[in-house]
C-alpha cells in the first residue's frame, strides 16, 4: 500500500505533559488499528518525553506503524498555561501546509521526511480543548473555504467526562457580554468575574452529589482576565461547533457521566469517543529510561522494601503544572510524614513548586525522603515498596494508579480534580480527599456534608493524621482490595472486544469517511 491511499490526520495537543501524553498513546493505538498516517504536532517542552512514549506502546515487528506517526516540533512559548504562542505557530505551520508547503518531520524511531497535503491531504484535525484559539481559527478557516467542508474537526478532551459536563455545558459568552456593557468594563474582565469568582451556585452533574460552584476550585487558583476571557469561557462554543469529542476518559470508569455527555452531543448529531484508559503497554518509555535521578529513586525504593517491607512508601506527586496555593499547608504535611517516620517521594517539575532554602534543607535532612523535579512515576507506583499516591486528582495520574492497584490521598486543585477527587472518595471509595486543605474561597460549607473547613494549617496537620491512620490500616487495604477489582475492569476496555479500542476504531471509521480535504487549493 502507497502513504498515498492512508488517510491522514493531523493531532495538536497542548504543550502540557497531561494533555500531549495520552495522545501520544493513542496516536500509537491508531496507526495500528488503520492504515492511517497520523501527524503529531508537538511542543518543543515535550518533544522527546513524546516521542519516547511513542515508542512505548510498541513492539518488536511494528516498525511500519511507528513510521506512520509524523512528529513537527513548535515552539509552545514560555507561559505555563496560555497556549498564545503555540497557537501563532501553529497557525504559521498551517498556513504553510496549506499553501503547499512541505514541512519536515520525524519518527519516534528516528526517521524524517516531509508533509506534503499535495499528496496526503487530511481527512481530519484532532485539537485539544484548552487550545480554543486553535480550534477556532480552523474551524473559521473551514467555514470561509467550502473546498474544507469535508474537513473533519475534533476536540481532544483530557479528562473527565463529568467535569466538561458540568462546568462547560452552558454557553457564558451571552452572560459576560452583558456584563461587559453593563458594568463598562472589558469582555476579558467580565469573562474573569464570571468564571472566577464563586456565586454560591449548586453545580448538579451525573455521576456526583451536588457541589457549591467554589468546590470545583478548591484551591482558588487565580487566573489572569485574558485566559477567561479568550479560553475558558468560549469552551462552551468549542463543544457546541466541535464534529466530534475524542476523551481520555474510560467509559465505564463513571457510567452514568459518560451516558449524559453522550447524550447531551448527540442532540445535534455529535459523537462522544471514549478512547481510555490511556496508558503504554511496554516498559521502554520515558518512566523506564535511566533519565535524571531516576537510578536514585528507584534504589530508594529498593531499599525502602528492603528495610520496611511492602507498600511503606507514600508518593507525592501535583502534575507537571499545579501545586497547592498555600505552601506552608503542604510543608505542615510533610512534615507529618516525616514525624512519622513515613518514608515519600515526591515529584516537583512545576515552575510553582518553589520552597523556600531554610524549607528544602529541612526536608533534604530527613534520611527517607526523596525530592526530585522529575520521577519515573510508573515505575515507581508499579514498585512493591509504593503503598500510597498523595496526588492532586488528575485524570492521568488516578489512571495509572489504578492501573498500579495504588490507592490515593487527593489534594485537588483545579480542572477535573475536585470533580475526581469526590467520585473517586464517594462512590467508587478507593481514595480519601483532604478536605482542610482547600484555600480562599474554596473554603465554604461543602454542600453534601454541611462542614465548613477551616483551612488552618494545624487542621491539616490533624486531617492527614486521621487519614494516615486509617490508610495504613484495614480500612486501607479495603481500598486497596477495591481498586484492584476497578483495574481489572478497566483493563478490558483495550481487549480485542473492549470499548475503549471499539471507540477508537469508530473514531477512526468516521474520520476516515469520505474523501479527503482538498486543503492546498483552499488556501
Amino acid at each position: 500500500m502507497t502513504a498515498q491511499l492512508h488517510k491522514h490526520i493531523l493531532v495538536c495537543p497542548a504543550h502540557l505533559w497531561g494533555h500531549a501524553r495520552p495522545l501520544a498513546i493513542l496516536a500509537a493505538r491508531m496507526v495500528k488499528l488503520r492504515p492511517v498516517v497520523v501527524t503529531f504536532v508537538a511542543a518543543y517542552n515535550v518533544y522527546e518525553r513524546l516521542q519516547a512514549e511513542i515508542l512505548s506502546d510498541f513492539h518488536p515487528g511494528e516498525e511500519e506503524a511507528i513510521s506512520r506517526i509524523r512528529v513537527i516540533r513548535i515552539d509552545p512559548g514560555a507561559e505555563l498555561i496560555d497556549p498564545a504562542v503555540l497557537k501563532a505557530n501553529f497557525w504559521t505551520l498551517w498556513t504553510k501546509l496549506c499553501n503547499g508547503e512541505a514541512v519536515p518531520y520525524e519518527t519516534a524511531n528516528g526517521k524524517q521526511g516531509l508533509v506534503d497535503l499535495k499528496s496526503e491531504p487530511l481527512s481530519a484535525v484532532v485539537i485539544d480543548g484548552i487550545t480554543v484559539e486553535i480550534f477556532e481559527a480552523v474551524y473559521e478557516h473551514r467555514k470561509r473555504s467550502p473546498e474544507l467542508s469535508k474537513l473533519k474537526i475534533y476536540s481532544w478532551l483530557p479528562a473527565s467526562n463529568d467535569y466538561f459536563l458540568a462546568v462547560y455545558r452552558d454557553d457564558k459568552v451571552p452572560a459576560a457580554e452583558a456584563l461587559a456593557q453593563q458594568e463598562g468594563i472589558s469582555f476579558n474582565d467580565a469573562a474573569h468575574r464570571l468564571w472566577t469568582i464563586p456565586q454560591g451556585r449548586v453545580i448538579r452533574s451525573a455521576s456526583l452529589p451536588p457541589v457549591y460552584d467554589y468546590e470545583m476550585e478548591p484551591q482558588a487558583l487565580p487566573l489572569p482576565p485574558d485566559l477567561c476571557g479568550r479560553l475558558f469561557i468560549k469552551a462552551n462554543r468549542m463543544l457546541e461547533n466541535t464534529d466530534g469529542v475524542v476523551i481520555m476518559d474510560a467509559a465505564e470508569f463513571h457510567s452514568e457521566a459518560t451516558s449524559a455527555f453522550r447524550k447531551w452531543l448527540a442532540e445535534t448529531r455529535r459523537k462522544l469517543y471514549c478512547v481510555g484508559p490511556l496508558l503504554s503497554t511496554g516498559r521502554t518509555g520515558p518512566g523506564y529510561q535511566a533519565k535524571g535521578d531516576a537510578e536514585g529513586i528507584m534504589r530508594f525504593l529498593d531499599e525502602e522494601l528492603s528495610a520496611r517491607g511492602a507498600r511503606a512508601v507514600v508518593y507525592v506527586s501535583f502534575g507537571s503544572v499545579f501545586w497547592p496555593m498555600d505552601n506552608a499547608k503542604l510543608l505542615a504535611a510533610l512534615e507529618v510524614l516525616m514525624q512519622q517516620n513515613i518514608p515519600f517521594i515526591m515529584s516537583r517539575p512545576s515552575p510553582l513548586a518553589v520552597f523556600s532554602e531554610e524549607s528544602m534543607n529541612k526536608l533534604k535532612a530527613y534520611p527517607n525522603g526523596f525530592i526530585s523535579s522529575w520521577v519515573p512515576q510508573r515505575a515507581v507506583l508499579e514498585h512493591p515498596a509504593t503503598g500510597w499516591c498523595l496526588m492532586h486528582g488528575g485524570h492521568s495520574t488516578l489512571m495509572e494508579c489504578i492501573h498500579t492497584g495504588v490507592p490515593m490521598i487527593v489534594w485537588p486543585v483545579s480542572t477535573d480534580q475536585p470533580a475526581n477527587a469526590i467520585y473517586l472518595s464517594e462512590y467508587l471509595d478507593i481514595a480519601y480527599e483532604l478536605l482542610e486543605v482547600r484555600h480562599g474561597t474554596g473554603l465554604g460549607k461543602i454542600f453534601r456534608t454541611g462542614f465548613t473547613p477551616t483551612g488552618t494549617v494545624e487542621a491539616v496537620r490533624n486531617e492527614l493524621r486521621d487519614v494516615l491512620s486509617r490508610a495504613f490500616s484495614a480500612d486501607g487495604e479495603a481500598k486497596r482490595d477495591r481498586i484492584k477489582g476497578l483495574r481489572a475492569k478497566m483493563e478490558e476496555a483495550w481487549t480485542e472486544n473492549g470499548i475503549g479500542r471499539r471507540q477508537a476504531e469508530e473514531f477512526l471509521d468516521d474520520a476516515s469517511a469520505g474523501a479527503p480535504a482538498d486543503m492546498v487549493t483552499s488556501s
